[in-house]
């Protein structure tokens, strides 16, 4: 027998007039997998809606730890600048009190200079014979050898004594250190080089001796 097309839209007639027989037919043509695949594709595109909003949730999370790290950034450097100016009242602090003990009269506030690469602490003094010195203080949280040997250098240095009295600071110069806590070989080299020590309870060592201006 031959089915013809006539036969095949009569068929399809049929089967719009009984839904049943689709169901049926369906589950004899089609497998069990095809069956699914409308489900699993729905399942793929939840899958897929879950993940984009997961994706998006941790690019807020990323977003937000970014900004939390910039903003531990910014006050990690704010509390550094502070400490760091903390340290350096602290150092102008005890440098006047101990020269007033020793006769100097303060001539005016102690204040820091730029001058490629800060010098932390000039302090104007009058000595006991009237004559005009500076003290300059190179101020450290923690002072190792190494920083007392560059500030040592530093200040022997004819160049820089010349930029120094440039800049307003003409010397003769009291050259201290101060420091919260100095390690046994940075009291050494203070001892070495004629370096003043100085810490929060005083003068551990006294500058030996001035260091004169450079040679006009």
């Amino acid at each position: 027998m031959v089915f013809t097309v006539a036969d095949f839209r009569e068929w399809v007639h049929v089967l719009y007039d009984h839904p049943e027989w689709r169901e049926e037919l369906r589950r004899l043509v089609l497998t069990d997998e095809l069956l699914e695949l409308p489900d699993i594709v729905r399942e793929l595109a939840e899958a897929q809606r879950e993940l984009a909003a997961a994706q998006r949730r941790t690019e807020q999370r990323v977003e937000e730890l970014a900004a939390a790290q910039a903003g531990l950034g910014s006050a990690v450097g704010q509390l550094q600048r502070a400490f760091g100016a903390t340290i350096e009242e602290e150092a102008a602090g005890v440098v006047e009190v101990v020269l007033r003990r020793k006769g100097y009269r303060v001539l005016q506030p102690a204040y820091s200079l730029a001058l490629d690469g800060e010098i932390d602490v000039v302090l104007p003094l009058e000595d006991p014979s009237g004559e005009q010195v500076w003290a300059v203080v190179e101020a450290k949280a923690r002072l190792s050898r190494r920083d007392v040997h560059q500030w040592a250098q530093r200040m022997r240095s004819a160049g820089w004594r010349e930029r120094l009295a440039e800049r307003g600071v003409k010397g003769p110069y009291l050259v201290y250190v101060y420091s919260i806590r100095a390690d046994l070989s940075a009291q050494e080299m203070a001892r070495q080089t004629g370096i003043g020590l100085l810490k929060s309870d005083g003068e551990i060592l006294a500058p030996r001796e001035l260091i004169e201006p450079a040679a006009a």
